[in-house]
């Protein structure tokens, strides 16, 4: 297809008059039948590729997503720009309409499913009778990190792809480092010469990174009160504990007089979905939340992320501050460290890794206690591979060391006196990037809210201009 086409297409079904950087080449390599790894930064436009291939293309594109929100959103929007023939299986559903979908995929243009579901035999075998257009794989570093921690049906994809006669994929993430983009694609059967890579430089100079080391919790939480009355909104702070992101959403919205809600993975479902809407409307200044926060958002004008506690890698935080500024301007990114934070990851680590003795009890002798459902679930899979007892203990003690190399990254990145561009770049394999010393700031006195036009105003009391109902869709799903 000619590249004039793909502009029409571009501009008569979606209305965008040009495409983002990378959209194109991507969408290229997928007309030449190579199957693509891209790696394109939070707000570039990854959706807008497999919905485009739906378009210019026949047969089925099945999108892996790891959450149940994300497949609503993306449902959403896709009903919202005219395609009906696209539904979400996962449990949501009862079994009667799950069937019902199944025996019906030939009326379907887009299948969005979770790793989960997608590796039960009634859907694999549904899905191996129809023409597949595409498989995307979403967020697909979470094949290379939830995968091998608690997710192990990530572990299952490459052979559920051959099982559905390796049709061409299409993986999309906004953090991958150059070793796991090669660790990820080795994990599929296909020769070198059929990939495609994309990568973007991960450097959003919009984005002004900003670290401060604090002397004690208390002068820690005081200055995070101060920084959300001070910055311009709306915000997201991320918190490791959940009870933590709970309590002090309240005790900021009693401090401030702001709209702070909590979000996590503890709250239900509907919970999670209001606060996710609430947000994208604009009814809620800052959310206080856990990495469970900010996946498939696609909110453009977030100013501020500030980090209350270390993420656990470097990739891990690219991602959340990721979701400030994907509309262009000026955003900050602010990580706030006391000397120990690191010990909250360090014990998650312990904790989200069976020990050895553990794993021997359980694949040995049967023993249940202290293995967790999601590990007993790991340790199956891995058992299915036919590696023994040692194997399977010595890929947990490597998989530890892992993730605590990562986390000493991220301790050293938070530590930084200067240079944090830099230090980013040369993790994600960008060391030819020419970077800004003056896009990023270390200490308290260095923040200058003013100097960025990022100060906030003072909230009107009067209620907020009721939109036009198409504008409210518009907001609510960040369509143009």
């Amino acid at each position: 297809m000619q590249q004039i086409d793909l502009k029409q297409v571009l501009q008569n079904r979606f209305g965008f008059e040009r495409f983002k950087v990378g959209q194109e080449e991507i969408l290229s390599a997928l007309l030449a039948e190579q199957s693509t790894l891209a790696v394109l930064p939070t707000g570039g436009g990854k959706t807008l590729i497999y919905q485009m291939m739906g378009a210019l293309r026949p047969g089925l594109v099945i999108i892996v997503t790891p959450l149940l929100s994300l497949m609503q959103d993306q449902v959403a929007r896709l009903n919202y720009l005219g395609e009906k023939q696209v539904v979400a299986l996962n449990s949501n559903l009862s079994f009667q309409e799950k069937q019902l979908i199944l025996r019906n995929l030939r009326r379907y243009h887009f299948v969005f499913v979770s790793p989960e579901t997608l590796n039960q035999e009634p859907v694999k075998a549904a899905l191996q009778q129809v023409p597949i257009n595409l498989m995307v794989i979403d967020e697909a570093h979470t094949m290379v990190t939830w995968g091998q921690d608690f997710r192990p049906d990530y572990l299952s994809l490459p052979q559920v792809h051959t099982y559905l006669n390796k049709p061409q994929l299409l993986l999309l993430t906004a953090t991958a480092t150059p070793n796991m983009v090669q660790e990820i694609m080795n994990q599929f059967d296909i020769s070198p010469q059929r990939w495609f890579i994309y990568q973007q430089p991960v450097d959003r100079p919009n984005i002004f990174l900003h670290n401060e080391q604090l002397p004690d919790e208390n002068t820690k939480r005081q200055r995070l009160k101060t920084l959300v009355q001070t910055i311009k909104g709306p915000g997201i702070v991320y918190f490791t504990s959940r009870k933590l992101a709970t309590s002090m959403a309240e005790w900021l919205s009693t401090e401030t007089k702001l709209n702070v809600v909590a979000y996590h993975a503890g709250m239900d479902a509907i919970s999670r979905y209001r606060v996710q809407q609430q947000f994208m409307q604009g009814d809620i200044d800052v959310i206080a939340a856990t990495s469970a926060f900010g996946m498939g958002i696609d909110k453009e004008d977030v100013r501020f992320v500030i980090h209350y506690h270390l993420s656990n890698d470097l990739a891990s935080y690219l991602q959340e501050i990721g979701r400030a500024g994907r509309d262009g301007q000026q955003s900050v990114a602010i990580l706030l460290y006391v000397l120990g934070d690191e010990s909250i990851q360090f014990n998650l680590i312990d904790q989200s890794i069976p020990s050895d003795f553990a794993i021997e009890a359980y694949l040995d002798r049967g023993e249940t206690a202290p293995i967790t459902d999601d590990q007993m679930k790991l340790l199956d899979a891995y058992h299915q591979q036919n590696l023994t007892t040692t194997d399977i203990v010595q890929l947990f003690i490597n998989r530890k060391k892992l993730r605590q190399s990562k986390l000493w990254c991220m301790i050293d990145y938070a530590r930084s006196q200067e240079q944090l561009r830099k230090q980013i770049s040369h993790y994600f394999g960008n060391d030819t990037q020419q970077l800004s010393q003056d896009m990023e700031s270390v200490g308290v006195t260095a923040w200058q809210p003013e100097r960025l036009n990022l100060v906030r105003e003072e909230k009107p009391e009067h209620m907020s201009e009721v939109l036009e109902w198409s504008q409210q869709l518009k907001k609510l799903f960040n369509l143009r």
